[in-house]
């Protein structure tokens, strides 16, 4: 914690390593003269960016190419328009009210009252004239480039260009309608611009320039320039100083938040995660978001993709909900504190995480991460509504229109996040991420394809357990992805001798030619081995805990009766010398992969066929770890063990497809074979029981 409290001290006071000789900003005056230390040539980016800017400038705006189809259109448009005007002339029907209405109601041509008289009161064969004279005036003009800019020109010109043989009123005529006809027939290319201006910006060469060894740069009281404050950065004379009053505030300020932080991990986190790997990683995380708040924190929209809700996520998956919490509101706070607008950012970042992390279910499914960052993003939509409808300011809708995608895509950005700190928590640290669970529950890995190969018998029976595991654990809220996949790892140690377990044999017991103590060993060392094996493949630690622990401190009880047969009524065998050597399982996910491996192998075994023998037979082995203290350090309450109950007998009911029971039938287990046990084709009732027992003892 003392190397966290300098790293945030250190990340939040200073701005720029070395010391500075000069502290200055573009538009203030010098203190004093400064002088260049040295001689320098250097491409300088400010005049290069100046110079260039000025070539684009330079280039005339390119246009597309003149487009006769345009003047055709014209044309085309101004017969169609005489044709009408020659029809509503024709038309013997109608008043002179209702003609001049008709030229009114031409689109795209104004036509006045005293123009449509004119039109109207013409003679056929000035009427013919002043259309001829039209389209010859539109023919003209129109194959010409004209730009938008200069079309009032081109109009002005067609109203100039009627015949001097004309009539007034064909002149007055022709004026009015052949100008309404002349349209732009080029007009500018933005892209062709752009590449024209970006190329001659291109092609002018970066400026260099040169300062003499002690040559002023600036003179005191003369007002920084920009020019002369990239000179200043480029002789290393920017260097800023160490504000220690600043490094004290914040040392206090990290000082604070490491305290509230360690205080809250003992009172509530140092029992569940006891491992100092889990606190080196909080700690890590801490650093590390925290320097990125510092550089978002520089800009004011930067500031807004700052992704706190991937740390929020990441310790509510890996560590819990409250710590997550607790952690978020203290850094956003702090992120807040260093920001401009200090109020706005700590509400903006804390609402976002915490809704993130409060709407975060199923954590063993990618898709909910990316449905977290939606809810945080949703969250971060509304602070900054809320902040900008309570702002006095006359703000346009284009004020929250940045700010809003920031946010949005901080949401986004903070699942992606999440998605990559798992692999990188799982890979480098060794903690559990449902990633790695993921690719570990995919049944073409290694350790299971040789556990297929090698002991097909012990890998079916994995993957019984892991059925009969993952419901279990599904009913009382454990980690059921984790169970799933220990389960299916939990007897790779057999791999190593798979004669030797009875799931594996072929008729050839090899355990008949070695005397019990040798044949315990044998069986006890698969967990070893599987640990082992666990590690070699860099298994995650809690699967390879649950490999430790699947079997506690039980007794091999098949081989203890052999010795003690051997021995005799009066002889004494040390039972110690028959159990594994445990540690007994520690969480509630292990207590279920043990309790549902006895289970699963003992009712392979015997294969009860009545509700009432599979509830003996879940009762029995329930009773018996409990009994013996198996489950004592595994957290499960007496509520988790009566639903595991349950979900045995379900499971078990489905699988076994049980019948009606009749009478008669009710014992179950004891010394004698029952008789509503369905027994092993050819064999013997003495010879079940002991391969139930067996069976027990090995998985």
């Amino acid at each position: 914690m003392v190397t966290l409290t300098v790293s945030m001290t250190l990340i939040l006071s200073v701005d720029l390593p070395g010391s500075n000789q000069v502290n200055l900003a573009v538009g203030q005056p010098a203190p004093n003269d400064i002088f260049s230390p040295r001689s320098i040539t250097y491409t300088s980016d400010l005049l290069t960016d100046q110079a260039r800017e000025q070539a684009g400038k330079g280039v005339s705006e390119v246009y597309t190419p003149l487009d006769l189809g345009i003047g055709r259109s014209q044309l085309a448009m101004a017969r169609d328009t005489f044709a009408y005007i020659e029809a509503v002339r024709a038309d013997s029907s109608a008043t002179l009210e209702r003609k001049l209405e008709y030229l009114k109601a031409i689109q795209g041509v104004a036509v006045s009252e005293e123009l449509g008289q004119t039109l109207l009161d013409l003679t056929q064969s000035d009427f013919d004239e002043v259309r001829n004279n039209v389209f010859a005036i539109i023919e003209d003009l129109m194959r010409q480039e004209i730009r938008p800019s200069q079309l009032n020109d081109f109009q002005r010109t067609a109203r100039r260009l009627a015949s001097l043989e004309l009539s007034t009123a064909q002149t007055s005529a022709v004026t009015e309608l052949a100008y309404q006809f002349i349209v732009p027939t080029v007009f500018p290319n933005e892209e062709a611009t752009a590449t024209a201006r970006s190329d001659a910006s291109t092609a002018v060469q970066p400026v260099t320039r040169s300062v003499a060894r002690d040559q002023r740069i600036v003179r005191a009281g003369e007002i920084v320039t920009e020019n002369d404050y990239e000179l200043l950065g480029e002789l290393g004379l920017l260097q800023q100083s160490t504000n220690w009053r600043r490094m004290v505030s914040m040392g206090i300020m990290s000082l604070a938040v490491v305290i509230l932080i360690s205080l809250y991990w003992v009172r509530f986190q140092s029992a569940d995660f006891p491992n100092g790997r889990y606190l080196g990683v909080l700690g890590g995380l801490i650093a590390i978001f925290m320097l990125m708040g510092k550089i978002m924190a520089a800009s004011d929209l930067l500031s807004y993709w700052f992704p706190l809700a991937a740390m929020a996520l990441l310790l509510a998956v890996v560590y819990d909900t409250r710590l997550s919490i607790f952690v978020t509101v203290l850094i956003a706070g702090v992120i807040g504190f260093i920001s401009p607008n200090s109020l706005e950012m700590t509400i903006y970042l804390a609402t976002g995480s915490i809704l993130c992390v409060l709407t975060l279910r199923d954590s063993q499914r990618m898709a909910a991460f990316f449905r977290a960052g939606l809810v945080a993003a949703s969250g971060y939509f509304a602070t900054i509504v809320m902040f900008w409808l309570l702002s006095e300011s006359d703000l346009a809708s284009a004020d929250i229109a940045l700010p809003t995608l920031y946010a949005l895509g901080n949401g986004l950005l903070s699942s992606a996040l999440t998605l990559a700190g798992f692999y990188i928590l799982g890979g480098l640290f060794g903690i559990v991420t449902i990633l790695q669970l993921q690719d570990l529950s995919r049944l073409d890995h290694p350790l299971l394809r040789d556990l297929l190969r090698r002991a097909p018998g012990t890998y079916h029976h994995s993957i019984m357990v892991a059925n009969l595991a993952e419901q279990a654990a599904e009913r009382i809220g454990a980690n059921s992805t984790l169970v799933r996949v220990s389960a299916f790892y939990h007897d790779i140690g057999k791999m190593v001798r798979p004669p030797f377990y009875i799931e594996n044999q072929e008729g050839v017991d090899p355990h008949a030619s070695l005397d019990p103590y040798t044949s315990a060993r044998i069986v006890i060392s698969h967990v070893a081995d599987g640990v082992s094996l666990a590690r070699q493949h860099r298994l995650p630690f809690l699967v390879q805990n649950i490999i430790a622990e699947h079997h506690g401190t039980r007794a091999v009880k098949s081989f203890y009766r052999k010795a003690k047969e051997a021995v005799g009524e009066g002889g004494e065998v040390d039972i110690q010398l028959f159990r594994y050597p445990g540690p007994r399982p520690s969480t509630r996910e292990s207590a279920i992969v043990m309790l549902a491996d006895a289970i699963d192998a003992t009712s392979t075994a015997i294969r009860p066929n009545t509700e009432k023998a599979i509830e003996k037979l879940v009762n029995t082995i329930i009773e018996e770890d409990f009994l013996e203290g198996q489950l004592n350090d595994s957290n499960l309450s007496m509520g988790d063990i009566e639903q595991l109950r349950a979900s045995f007998i379900e499971t078990l009911k489905g699988r076994f497809h049980v019948r009606v029971q009749y009478p008669g039938n009710e014992l179950l287990l004891t010394d004698n074979l029952p008789d509503n046990m369905l027994p092993a084709p050819q064999t013997s009732r003495q010879e079940q029981l002991t391969r139930a027992t067996h069976s027990v003892s090995s998985t």
